[in-house]
Parts: structure tokens; sequence; C-alpha cells
């Protein structure tokens, strides 16, 4: 018999340890993230600061030519950083929202099977 016919009822819900893990990885991989979150860039597969990207960039010229260097690596600069920001936010949270993406199909499938239940149920 299955636990359906014999009256009791296996509760189908959130998975305490899948909740543990999604929560045990976003707090792990805030703390080894955040704190670059503000300055780190990655260039060509290395980290650096915006400092030091720039510096890179731009530390050899002089005169009016490093005025424009320096206006057109912080541009590029903020881009590049704000790029990296999305990154690191993707990673923190995309356990999260994995889960929630695939806990949406599976209650509306869950309902649907309910309520067959209850339509066969009624039928008798």
């Amino acid at each position: 018999m299955s636990a359906t016919q014999t009256g009791t009822r296996r509760q189908r819900g959130v998975s305490p340890y899948v909740v543990l893990l999604i929560v045990v990885w976003m707090a792990a991989m805030a703390i080894r993230l955040i704190p670059q979150f503000m300055t780190a860039l990655r260039i060509d597969g290395h980290i650096t600061t915006v400092d030091n990207y720039i510096a890179d960039r731009c530390g050899t010229r002089l005169g009016p030519d490093a005025a424009s260097c320096l206006a057109t690596a912080h541009d590029k600069a903020r881009t590049q950083l704000r790029r990296e920001q999305a990154r690191t936010v993707l990673i923190i949270v995309a356990p999260g929202v994995l889960y929630l993406l695939c806990l949406a199909p599976a209650a509306v499938a869950d309902t649907r099977r309910r309520r067959a239940a209850k339509r066969s149920r009624d039928a008798r």
C-alpha cells in the first residue's frame, strides 16, 4: 500500500539540507568576495585594483596625453568594475535563484497532482 492509500501523507517540502547548503554557499562566497567588491578588476585573467589598472595604463604618459588617457582609463575601469560586481553578485546568489526556479514548477506539479487525486477520489 502506498502512503496515500493508508491515510498517512508524506509531506514534500523544502529540504532543510538544500537550504542549509545554499546558505553556507552564499555566506562563504560573500565572505570571500565582498572584501574585493569595490576595487577588484579582472584584466586578462588577473585580478588587479582600479588604481593599479589606471597606473599601468597611463603611468608613463605626460602632458595632455596623460589627461585623456586617465579619463579613458577611468571610464573603462568603471565599466569593467560594474561588470565584475555583477558577476560577483551572480556567483553569490546563483544557487538560491536556481533553487527557486526549480521549486516553482515542482510546486505547480504537486498542486496538479493533488487536484487530480482529489478528483479521482470524488469520482468513486
